[in-house]
């Protein structure tokens, strides 16, 4: 085993286990007296999820950069500059935003931790040699309802989130979400290539 194929395993097995984490807790964070149940703000709301992104965007982008993995580059910076508007933009640098504790954040958490576990789990799957069928279709056919989920979610969070703001930032938030419909096509219409590419011709 080399160094790069040990490195990659450890990577995606870890990451499916943080976005469990975090799908968990989001679970658990809806019981009463917890962060949806008390009605107060949390000074950092969301703070695994926004790390955990964070972290996987820098990783990433240094693995496609490096040529590590081959990720085309686009995608990977489109996705990311929309997860971290969220995180590091919303939760992190207004943490009173009531998009924090809305139901569409819920969604979106939920969206995003779904098509991640198996998004890392495919990967690790793949470095280990073993590729379980439901896996692959899983991988292919999961984003065609979650995708969406996430373009009906993510803007709500932004929008709820504007009345607080103001300036230049309300203007960066404003900017971002108009970019939510053209990079959810472009990423979508991506997957859809993808899609017809490993299950189509796989089946034939």
């Amino acid at each position: 085993m080399s160094i790069k194929n040990a490195y990659l395993k450890a990577y995606n097995v870890s990451s499916a286990l943080a976005w469990t984490a975090i799908l968990l807790k989001d679970i658990f964070d809806r019981f009463p007296g917890q962060l949806y149940g008390t009605g107060e703000y949390n000074p950092f709301p969301h703070k695994l999820l926004t790390e955990v992104q964070t972290a996987n965007a820098i990783v990433e982008i240094f693995h496609s950069v490096s040529g590590l993995v081959p990720s085309p580059l686009p995608s990977l910076l489109l996705q990311f500059f929309a997860r971290l508007v969220i995180t590091l933009g919303i939760s992190y640098h207004v943490p009173y935003s009531p998009g924090n504790y809305s139901k569409a954040y819920s969604v979106l958490i939920v969206a995003w931790s779904i098509t991640e576990i198996i998004r890392y789990s495919f990967y690790a799957a793949k470095q280990f040699g073993r590729m379980p069928r439901q896996l692959l279709w899983l991988r292919y056919l999961s984003f065609i309802l979650l995708y969406p989920l996430g373009l009906m979610s993510e803007p709500v969070v932004v929008y709820k989130t504007l009345g607080h703001v103001s300036g230049a930032y309300y203007c960066f938030l404003a900017f971002g979400m108009c970019l939510y419909v053209p990079g959810f096509l472009f990423l979508y219409l991506y997957m859809w290539r993808q899609r017809a590419k490993y299950l189509t011709h796989r089946g034939k």
